[in-house]
């Protein structure tokens, strides 16, 4: 479904609180628009500061402001309070006010609750939970990061129960449209994920745990991805996706990274700063026109200004893919036209066709999309878990399955926001996508030892993953992988930030947390081996 902020009963201001506080109104008029609000707040907030932070973490591209992982104590304080007033605040009141008939919201809430707060303890490692949500507490204290994932499996399992008592029309989901069969996918596929994320901790049984859902109701199919789709409304309410909004304006404040796309052209590009390739493959990604956006043809006759001090593992890469090395110093001017941006996968922009242009506003869609939990995901945390535990499966296999179901999405995708991609020549093909699954295949058997073949799934994974940086640098944490600090390290070799850091103006306002001390460099509960 298209996020819109005025439809009919669903309206997305902030004033829904109030609203359901109204004695007058009707509660069944009440939970549509608080659902949808709270769906299109959530997947807001992550896509703001956590999102762009992550994937700069993790590689995707690069931002000046964090160029050396330079957090402070002031970085999340809009997106940190946001996450709280806003979408589980609202999400709270669902579960809470939902009348017995209306089971099926309060399980949608409860499992987004569920996965909102996973990702919270997967980027900052300990946050207020258990009394956070309560009206009588003004000032909640910390929690353990572990001991929110053992509760959250818990709120899961209630959702799931809630679910199957529910009958009637679902109104206000921005997400599934009311299928309450795909949020039970839902629900079973965050388990799994969650599983998977701690199997180096021992709080939780997770080998277990994920061959218990390996053959359950998970999302299998690309139809059933979590994710929430953008409008394309510019006017008199922005819906498109914040980075067709912040892409295609020439405003860019970042740049692709040089290693990702060094990763999508696989063009035997040698690291100047450690003498490895950047890539082990050796065909292109079929990806590449879809991720990726050129604005010009060759190297911006010299107006893009990278490397300047030199010491770059990458550097100028050229044939219009401008971006950074991670850690580059280089001063800049204003070159949002110049630089390489956002295709049309995720955001809802241009199908590269060799036929460079700068961006503009009216340029694709903007009806992009915020992919949180997916069938590729499934896949690739299933050839991990093969591979390093118990799990029963084949690595590769799964791995591939991982791939094609990533190729396939995106395709599709491109298909239905640039219909004209359809048959021409830059549309991917079946043959493309064959032959990188056989050149990935010769990679993955040519590997001698496990770190090796875990470097390959990771790295597949990671490129599938293009747009959410919070699963990426997720798995860089968890596996060491891919292995960008070794190919293609950040200049200047800067610590690598194991977890976000809590706000000062949490931690001043709130005597709970006097005596907590953030340290961005200590590992969350599920990265210690």
């Amino acid at each position: 479904m298209l996020i819109c902020l005025v439809l009919g009963t669903v309206s997305c201001s902030g004033d829904l609180l109030d609203i359901n506080k109204d004695p007058n109104t009707s509660t069944q008029l009440v939970l549509p628009n608080t659902l949808a609000y709270s769906q299109v707040s959530l997947v807001s907030n992550l896509l703001d500061d956590p999102n762009t932070n992550a994937g700069a973490f993790s590689r995707m591209w690069y931002t000046t402001e964090l160029r050396n992982y330079e957090q402070n104590q002031g970085t999340y304080s809009a997106s940190w309070t946001n996450m709280y007033s806003r979408p589980l605040a609202n999400l709270q009141v669902i579960i809470d006010d939902a009348e017995d008939n209306q089971a099926g919201y309060r399980a949608i809430a409860r499992l987004l609750k569920a996965y909102t707060f996973s990702i919270l303890v997967d980027m900052y490692g300990d946050v207020p939970y258990f009394e956070a949500l309560n009206p009588k507490i003004t000032f909640p204290k910390m929690d353990q990061g572990a001991a929110i994932y053992a509760d959250i499996l818990l709120e899961i399992d209630q959702a799931l129960q809630e679910l199957s008592t529910h009958s009637g029309p679902i109104l206000g989901d921005m997400i599934y449209g009311g299928n309450l069969n795909n949020w039970r996918k839902m629900g079973n596929t965050l388990k799994l994920k969650m599983y998977a994320q701690t199997r180096k901790e021992n709080s939780i049984n997770s080998v277990q745990g994920f061959n218990s859902l390996i053959g359950s109701d998970l999302i299998a199919a690309n139809a059933a991805d979590f994710q929430l789709k953008y409008g394309s409304q510019q006017s008199p309410n922005q819906n498109r996706h914040p980075l067709h909004i912040n892409h295609y304006n020439q405003a860019t404040a970042y740049w692709m990274d040089n290693w990702t796309m060094s990763n999508l052209l696989n063009d035997g590009t040698i690291s100047a700063t450690t003498g490895l390739r950047v890539s082990y493959r050796n065909v292109v990604d079929p990806r590449l026109r879809y991720y990726v956006f050129r604005q010009v043809a060759g190297d911006g006759s010299g107006s893009v200004v990278t490397c300047a001090g030199g010491g770059c593992p990458v550097g100028l890469i050229g044939s219009g893919y401008l971006g950074r090395d991670a850690g580059d110093p280089s001063a800049f001017s204003n070159e949002g036209a110049l630089i390489a941006t956002f295709g049309v996968y995720p955001v809802g922009g241009l199908v590269d066709t060799n036929s460079p242009k700068t961006v503009t506003a009216a340029d694709g869609t903007g009806r992009g999309i915020f992919p949180m939990l997916t069938a590729f995901m499934v896949k690739f945390l299933h050839a991990e878990m093969a591979l390093t535990t118990a799990v029963n499966g084949n690595p590769l296999e799964l791995m591939q399955e991982g791939i094609r179901l990533s190729m396939n999405k995106v395709r599709d995708f491109g298909r239905a926001e640039m219909p004209s991609i359809s048959g021409s020549p830059y549309e991917m093909s079946e043959s493309s996508v064959n032959e990188y699954l056989a050149d990935v295949a010769l990679a993955y058997n040519s590997a001698t030892t496990e770190a090796s073949r875990l470097n390959i799934i990771m790295t597949e994974y990671q490129l599938a993953l293009w747009g959410n940086g919070l699963e990426a640098y997720n798995n860089y944490r968890r596996t060491g992988f891919p292995d960008f600090a070794t190919t293609a390290p950040v200049m200047g070799n800067p610590p690598y930030p194991q977890r976000f850091i809590i706000p000062v103006s949490e931690l001043e306002t709130n005597p709970s947390l006097s005596d907590y001390s953030p340290d961005p460099f200590e590992p969350v509960f599920w990265s210690v081996p």
